[in-house]
């Protein structure tokens, strides 16, 4: 053991004669000092920690990390069609870094009441939507059945317009789809369930249907249709084609046959021959006849499909003086085809990260490596850079109180040191006259300011770390959700963090305590044995 480590500890331990009541009081109050700023340094940054994961977590899971949008989207409330049939879909998952990938659409609304109406951004999802946000979230109710028949018009808004509008889980509500500047559209929705996110951007916006109902709505594939009139002469039918959805400007293909145009088109099934009389056969029966309909666009939407297949349901039998006909005198209609391409359509992928902190990483590589032309990547931080900007703000207040707790540590440490050296001023000039060197010295009284400085840190990591495990087991501070945007003080213990405090702390302190610690070098030894 060294020589100034030998005195500093006896120091310390009280068992040097030159200690003195007075300087205890002072050191334990140094001590209380740090132990307070050390538990408030941890309590900081964890809970701006927490609080900052909390609203991140919020933001994204309503929006994910990453939107893949249509260039041309100049609007976030109404969303431009993009063909889901992209090389990065649904392949994107694989790429390091990327957690889930899924499409989405959105639209402008009205929900009317009896009494009211509110203005509301639907939010369209589909099969492949990860529903662990809204399940954490959801207050009452269930989440909307996707591609559930049984379930078709399910609606899932937030408990903030269902107390605002007086809506109540299972009530069929009037709700009204905006499509430009001069279509708007009634559709009847049931609400299955309420949410509540704390997110005033969420929760006064976004309510949450099936994507189907949007993508019918807005119309961005094409469906069609074909009309059987009733059989004429036997032989005779009447065919007409329809077309929905798309720019209206379409081209009808007849698969197989010369037909052009919608129709309607008469067209024959069946030619019936005049067979020689008995005992030659009769005639054979009818034959089914299939008719298919492409239907295209000069947008060049993706194509749509339809078919009929006429089937002769009662044939009667006819004789003449030239043989026997059979003459069909009912039909039957199957009908088949590709059921429109609406679902070939979304309004956007959203793309969620393993890691916050690979955000804009990830932003340039997706942009960059898999995003065709005409398409483009929007990062959570450009959709709410209101939000991302006050979280940013925080990270400042909790470097003043830093650097105030510091500070109060140093003044405590400072004074605790001064009084320690100035009673023990006979001793320091003993030593002197002894041969020992000034900064022999001074290492004497700064290992005395470390072990005080230490045990002070450590007290204050074992109180802080112990109430933000209070605070994050047993949520005893809660908070309006209102104005924080949680209903609990979050806190997160991050022991990097911790130790980086730690570390900080005692290297500014001591490096502080070495001015101080100059006064050992003008003490002489000749007065201070003088006055022993």
């Amino acid at each position: 053991m060294g020589f100034a480590q030998f005195i500093a500890r006896r120091i310390v331990r009280g068992s040097d004669t030159g200690s003195s009541a007075f300087s205890r009081p002072i050191v334990l109050i140094a001590v209380l000092g740090i132990v307070v700023g050390m538990a408030v340094m941890i309590i900081t940054v964890g809970i701006t920690q927490g609080f900052q994961r909390e609203v991140r977590a919020k933001v994204t899971g309503a929006g994910a990390h990453l939107q893949i949008t249509a260039i041309g989207q100049t609007d976030p409330k109404e969303t431009i069609r993009i063909p889901i049939d992209q090389s990065f879909y649904p392949a994107l998952d694989t790429v390091p870094g990327v957690a889930h990938i899924q499409v989405y659409a959105t639209r402008p609304g009205i929900i009317e009441t009896e009494n009211d109406i509110e203005g509301v951004v639907l939010k369209g999802i589909g099969a492949d939507y990860d529903t662990d946000f809204l399940r954490k979230h959801l207050e009452a109710g269930d989440l909307p059945a996707i591609g559930d028949t049984a379930r078709p018009i399910d609606l899932l808004l937030s408990s903030y317009h269902a107390d605002r509008l007086h809506i109540g889980v299972d009530d069929t509500i009037t709700t009204y789809l905006v499509r430009g500047r001069d279509e708007i559209r009634p559709r009847k929705f049931r609400v299955c369930g309420s949410y509540k996110t704390g997110l005033e951007q969420i929760d006064h916006n976004l309510v949450y249907v099936d994507i189907d109902h949007l993508q019918r709505f807005a119309q961005w594939g094409l469906k069609a249709e074909i009309s059987v009139g009733d059989v004429e002469d036997g032989r005779y039918v009447e065919l007409q084609g329809f077309a929905f959805g798309g720019d209206h400007n379409y081209t009808y293909e007849w698969l197989g046959t010369d037909l052009e145009g919608p129709g309607p088109h008469r067209v024959k099934l069946w030619d019936w021959h005049v067979f020689n009389p008995p005992p030659h056969p009769l005639n054979s029966a009818p034959r089914d006849s299939v008719f298919t309909l492409v239907i295209h666009d000069a947008q060049g939407t993706i194509a749509d499909t339809a078919w009929v297949r006429i089937i002769p349901d009662r044939v009667l039998p006819i004789t003449h003086s030239l043989g026997t006909d059979q003459v069909v005198q009912r039909i039957r209609v199957e009908r088949g085809g590709s059921g429109g391409s609406y679902n070939k359509y979304c309004g956007g992928f959203e793309v969620t990260l393993d890691r916050f902190d690979d955000l804009m990483a990830m932003d340039d590589l997706v942009y960059k490596k898999f995003l065709p032309i005409g398409l483009r990547s929007l990062s959570v931080r450009d959709r709410f850079p209101e939000i991302f900007a006050w979280l940013e703000l925080l990270d400042k207040n909790v470097i003043v109180i830093i650097v105030l707790m510091i500070l109060v540590a140093i003044i405590n440490m400072t004074s605790a040191l001064l009084i320690i050296i100035l009673e023990r001023t006979n001793m320091i000039g003993t030593l002197k006259a002894l041969g020992a060197t000034s900064w022999s010295i001074q290492k004497i009284f700064l290992l005395d300011a470390v072990y005080i400085l230490g045990t002070g840190i450590l007290l204050g990591d074992l109180l802080g770390i112990g109430l933000a495990f209070l605070q994050q087991h047993f949520g005893i501070v809660k908070l309006p959700v209102e104005t924080y945007y949680v209903d609990v003080v979050a806190i997160d213990i991050s022991i990097p963090s911790i130790a980086l405090l730690n570390l900080g702390t005692m290297v500014v302190c001591a490096l502080a305590l070495l001015l101080p610690s100059l006064l050992v070098t003008r003490i002489a030894p000749a007065r201070a044995i003088r006055f022993a």
